[in-house]
């Protein structure tokens, strides 16, 4: 793919750039990071079948924690971490 970018405009409901945006939000995403993840699925797969979706209630509190750098666990070997995962 080119180094190259371009611009491209749309016109949008306001309402729904902002609810957009609220969910992509949610995502860890910004509007123009998800339009090229779409954009780059679409050509990938020559057409549009793809779905994406909030994360659960679960996932989106252990995304937040990681934000946070809260309970954050550091392992120097991999033996370590299984060690710790099946405490």
């Amino acid at each position: 793919m080119s180094s190259k970018t371009t611009t491209i405009q749309i016109r949008v409901d306001k309402d729904l750039k902002e609810k957009a945006a609220e969910v992509f939000g949610k995502m860890h995403m910004t509007m123009s990071q998800a339009i090229k993840l779409f954009l780059g699925q679409a050509v990938s797969q020559g057409g549009i079948g793809i779905e994406f979706r909030t994360p659960s209630k679960k996932l989106q509190e252990a995304m937040d924690q990681v934000d946070r750098d809260e309970d954050m666990m550091e392992f120097d070997t991999v033996e370590e971490l299984f060690k710790e995962l099946n405490r």
